[in-house]
């Protein structure tokens, strides 16, 4: 297997992709708060997502419309409690690929154990007191960020086309199959422009990396 792209060129898609993935995971592991919205506003970092997929698009719109208002610090309560609600619960839209996938319909099930696989094999070590499985969509995302930061700082061939490998499978066994259903199930249920907006920024950005870059790592 050959990395089809220059050095240069490979270093900088690798650090572009890993901080949107550092972006999608905040969102659905932390709670939002006064310093991230006013980050995401100071650095127009929904700026450079714009014009590459029709849903990424429609995401970033519904996600300034909140960060642009000039009282967006003060909706920060109310995100809060839509967190809670969306993803905590009484009732909360599923994080676990497990639940999509498995014949039960319940968390911790072969996916699970399939994407702990995963990590083991890159060499991630899971942190035991986790209050989550393996498969939170928020632990996937954060693992696309450890695969893309690792081929990065990686400066042999061997190591990097592992990595890129590992990438192509975990999309095609597991990313792509789920995260439209998860992020169409969030989008109905999320009552709020901005998580409607994570919803269609998360689906459209994961599309739109497959499609232009992880399917074609080694055509």
């Amino acid at each position: 297997m050959e990395i089809l792209m220059e050095p240069d060129e490979f270093q900088q898609l690798m650090k572009a992709r890993q901080n949107v993935y550092d972006l999608l995971r905040y969102f659905f592991l932390q709670e939002p708060t006064p310093d991230f919205v006013q980050a995401l506003k100071e650095e127009d970092v929904l700026k450079n997502l714009r014009g590459y997929h029709p849903d990424l698009d429609e995401g970033v719109e519904l996600l300034s419309s909140v960060i642009s208002s000039p009282t967006s610090n003060l909706l920060v309560p109310n995100l809060l409690l839509e967190f809670t609600r969306l993803f905590v619960g009484p009732f909360p839209v599923p994080l676990f690929e497990s639940v999509y996938r498995s014949e039960s319909g319940l968390v911790m099930q072969e996916e699970t154990l399939a994407v702990r696989r995963k990590y083991l094999e890159a060499g991630l070590v899971i942190n035991p007191e986790r209050s989550f499985p393996d498969d939170h969509i928020g632990a996937e995302l954060e693992f696309v960020f450890y695969l893309c930061q690792k081929a990065t700082q990686a400066e042999e061939a061997q190591p990097k086309n592992a990595l890129l490998k590992m990438q192509q499978d975990f999309f095609r066994e597991h990313l792509v199959v789920w995260v439209p259903p998860f992020c169409d199930r969030l989008f109905q249920e999320a009552e709020s422009p901005y998580f409607k907006g994570v919803a269609k920024m998360t689906k459209g950005f994961v599309a739109w990396d497959y499609q232009q870059f992880v399917s074609h790592f080694f055509d």
